[in-house]
């Protein structure tokens, strides 16, 4: 065996030792115990969706304002070059 291995188990031993006896069946029944109910499962579901909806809706909204913005400015250029050239008064 490997040097590391005799570690590992001193180690395995050691950390057996400080548990105390039953652990292993307290921590199986309180997971048992803890089982999401349905209500608690929706309201994560329904939490979740809506936070995903506030994100789509705040880059939805932001892209589109910056889209405006850009077609603003290429109309105010191209409004601009047209009062040059006489086209409008």
């Amino acid at each position: 065996m490997k040097p590391e291995s005799h570690a590992w188990l001193a180690l395995n031993h050691r950390a057996a030792s400080l548990l105390r006896a039953g652990f292993a069946d307290r921590v199986l029944r309180a997971a048992r115990e803890a089982v999401p109910t349905f209500a608690s499962q929706f309201a994560l579901s329904a939490a979740t969706a809506a936070v995903c909806l506030a994100v789509v809706c705040f880059v939805h909204n932001r892209r589109v304002a910056n889209e405006t913005a850009r077609n603003l400015a290429a109309w105010q250029e191209f409004a601009a070059e047209a009062q040059q050239f006489g086209q409008f008064p």
